[in-house]
């Protein structure tokens, strides 16, 4: 029983660390509106190929009325940081791609406290 109870401990605070040996990290591509669902598309693939996984895809359209950027954040262990690099640069090098741009995710603004008792609401005076 008490190795059962040691296991899931262990688990836990392994879980913890790999979290916290993890990154948002955000990838911007501004290419040709023609060729963006193929692009998306290819994205997911390579990225499912190298074991990365997108929490979040958008697409918008950029200044220019031709072209639209897709935005993937994905959360990438540290140690494969490496391989976020090299499929971002192999992106870059496409033509139909006009710029690529990566990087750490900034995290958000902490939530504020919930008060003394940790109650998530204030009462009217």
């Amino acid at each position: 029983m008490h190795a059962l109870k040691l296991s899931q401990l262990l688990k836990l605070f392994t879980r913890h660390n790999q979290m916290a040996d993890a990154a948002d990290f955000r990838l911007n591509i501004i290419c040709d509106k023609s060729v963006i669902t193929t692009l998306r598309k290819r994205l997911f693939w390579e990225m499912h190929d190298l074991g990365l996984r997108a929490s979040q895809v958008t697409i918008a359209p950029e200044n220019v009325d031709s072209h639209c950027k897709l935005s993937v954040v994905l959360n990438c262990p540290l140690q494969q940081r490496q391989i976020l690099d090299d499929m971002a640069l192999r992106l870059s090098q496409l033509p139909e791609i006009h710029r690529v741009h990566w990087g750490r995710r900034a995290q958000a603004a902490r939530p504020q406290s919930r008060g003394l008792f940790g109650h998530g609401r204030a009462r009217a005076a």
